[in-house]
């Protein structure tokens, strides 16, 4: 796999998250969203902040929302395990928040270690009754961050997308 496979997802997140009106994007870097990470950093008009714990990420771009920004957090679906209690705020407070995270439970999953990964982070969204799709198709994406941040501020929610690393163009 070479580094142009992951170009055209990591761009549809970039020009979805625009398009959705996200200005704040809070991240912590890993494998599969790296190259949507690069993209962002390299846009003018998305603040970007690196932290150094998915719940921290949560917090900071929780605390933005409250401040009037439009923010997004981008991690591995295993620190959404490690984010019960700061989503549940999230939750109780209306912050809208759009969450991607990498890895499901779906298809597309070859490495055995991603299996607690896949279940902290699907069932912390599911113990939480937060909302998300799982990207299956990167012809989905652009369209998928855009409306989910459109959800977020419209309906003052937190929204998941989970990316299989598949739909990155990596295996």
């Amino acid at each position: 796999m070479g580094d142009q496979d992951w170009v055209a997802p990591a761009e549809a997140i970039r020009r979805g998250l625009r398009a959705g009106g996200v200005d704040l994007v809070v991240y912590l870097p890993e494998s599969v969203l790296a190259p949507a990470m690069a993209a962002i950093e390299d846009d003018q008009a998305i603040t970007t902040l690196v932290c150094t714990r998915e719940d921290e990420g949560i917090a900071i771009a929780a605390g933005a929302a409250l401040a009037g920004r439009t923010p997004a957090v981008l991690m591995e679906s295993s620190g959404l395990g490690l984010s019960g209690l700061i989503l549940a705020r999230t939750l109780i407070h209306h912050v809208p928040l759009l969450v991607i995270a990498s890895h499901s439970r779906v298809l597309g999953e070859a490495k055995p270690f991603h299996a607690a990964t896949n279940v902290a982070g699907q069932g912390t969204l599911d113990g939480l009754g937060i909302p998300y799709l799982v990207v299956t198709a990167s012809a989905d994406l652009e369209t998928w961050v855009e409306q989910a941040a459109v959800t977020v501020v419209g309906q003052r929610a937190v929204v998941g997308l989970l990316v299989p690393p598949h739909v990155m163009g990596g295996a």
